[in-house]
């Protein structure tokens, strides 16, 4: 085909027929598109939808946002629910201390695990009375002794594991007072050790609809005073444990004398390392430091393991600790004595 030069383009464009409609052909076409159908319905229905689905995806945003807010660590302490498909007491919820340096994952069934760089390191379940027997029975077991101090009454049990990754297992099982579950609280050696555990343990609550349990087995009852050979009064429990000190007042730096009474087994206790006090508040089922060591509150004060005793002739005592104690607000608190982890006692005071 030839190719046509630029002239000859120009005038085959001019020479190119065009149409015109005048305009009743416009009128015409006009009318014709106006006879037709218009579905407003469809119009009104798709608006509706896009509304309603604009409601739902905003709702779902807000849902999710509020779910994130209110299941972030409040770096105290973590809440979970029981699985209620699993257990028929779902009403109950229980609660731990959350520390920075492991992670609470809970499970489909309403268990909890704690994780430190991806790797088990604890847990909590709730078991029912089969379910703890068969948990027991599978465990290397080194100690089993009823547990004293605690929220709650129970067992402890020290696992020997002995694998690449675990030495031991600390085993807690709580009983609640107001179901039959047994709560399975366990922690992983050598990431915890015995005084580790203990505080977490201590710190383990259970709930029914919002309320906290109190267990059936904690003594609130205040402790009386009672006479030492030396006749000097101690407040306490006679030939036990006693303190020596001013009236408790909220907010006030006080100092106070520990006196600790026993024999052969009591000297094994005492001598098994740091000096540590949970006080735990009747009223809030909070637990904090009540110690002071260099203006600063702490939970113990440090002892090396096997430190000679320190014994009070005056009250026959067979070791003494002299302390700086604090409470942050008036109440009744119990104060549970550990050395090395191991409960010793306590005592139940009323802070003016």
């Amino acid at each position: 085909m030839k190719r046509l030069t630029n002239e000859e383009v120009i005038i085959e464009l001019k020479n190119f027929k065009t149409y015109k409609m005048n305009n009743d052909q416009k009128r015409e076409i006009e009318n014709e598109l106006n006879l037709l159908p218009y579905n407003k319905k469809s119009h009104r229905v798709f608006h509706i939808y896009k509304t309603l689905l604009s409601m739902i995806v905003l709702l779902f945003l807000l849902v999710s946002v509020s779910y994130f807010a209110i299941n972030q660590p409040d770096g105290k302490a973590v809440k979970y629910t029981t699985g209620s498909g699993l257990f028929l007491h779902g009403d109950e919820t229980f609660q731990i201390k959350k520390k920075d340096d492991f992670v609470l994952k809970k499970n489909k069934d309403g268990s909890v695990v704690f994780t430190a760089d991806g790797v088990e390191v604890g847990g909590i379940e709730a078991l029912t009375d089969d379910e703890k027997l068969k948990s027991i029975q599978s465990q290397n077991t080194f100690i089993n002794e009823e547990l004293e101090g605690y929220r709650y009454a129970g067992t402890f049990i020290l696992d020997h594991q002995k694998t690449m990754k675990v030495t031991q297992i600390l085993h807690y099982y709580f009983n609640s007072p107001h179901s039959k579950l047994n709560y399975h609280v366990y922690f992983h050696t050598p990431f915890f050790n015995e005084e580790t555990a203990a505080e977490l343990a201590h710190s383990f609550k259970i709930y029914n609809k919002g309320k906290l349990l109190q267990g059936s087995e904690e003594n609130w009852q205040l402790s009386t005073e009672f006479a030492t050979s030396t006749f000097e009064v101690l407040l306490g429990e006679k030939d036990k444990i006693g303190i020596a000190g001013p009236s408790f007042i909220a907010g006030k730096t006080d100092k106070f004398l520990w006196h600790f009474f026993g024999g052969t087994n009591e000297v094994s206790t005492l001598t098994r390392g740091d000096f540590k006090i949970i006080a735990t508040n009747r009223e809030s089922g909070e637990q904090e430091r009540v110690l002071v060591q260099n203006s600063r509150m702490v939970w113990s004060y440090e002892f090396i393991k096997g430190s000679p005793l320190t014994p009070i002739e005056e009250t026959g005592s067979i070791h003494s600790i002299p302390t700086n104690m604090k409470f942050s607000k008036p109440g009744v608190y119990r104060l549970d004595t550990f050395f090395g982890g191991k409960r010793f006692g306590s005592v139940v005071v009323e802070v003016k």
